[in-house]
């Protein structure tokens, strides 16, 4: 199971200041569900926990699948992280 998390950091404006993104490997072959992706988030990034875990909604007003959270880390700059499944790689022979 793979997931690339996507970092991206705003201004008040909703300006786009800087992207950056992560691919989380699982070991499992489970599906891409809702609840494994979000275990396998909470393993790889506890600080994106809360209430006890990692609640994903769906992003349907963006490109990306999975919303998982929004921190401010300033007076006029956001961090909002966003989840999406990636294929497994195939293996030629």
């Amino acid at each position: 199971m793979r997931v690339k998390l996507i970092f991206i950091e705003r201004d008040v404006r909703g300006k786009d200041l800087s992207t950056r993104e992560e691919v989380l490997h699982g070991e499992s072959a489970k599906s891409l569900t809702r609840n494994h992706v979000a275990r396998l988030i909470a393993r790889h990034h506890p600080e994106l926990q809360h209430a006890g875990g990692v609640w994903l909604l769906d992003a349907s007003e963006t490109s990306h699948k999975w919303y998982v959270q929004t921190e401010k880390l300033g007076p006029n700059k956001w961090l909002t992280v966003y989840a999406d499944p990636l294929p497994e790689p195939t293996v030629q022979e």
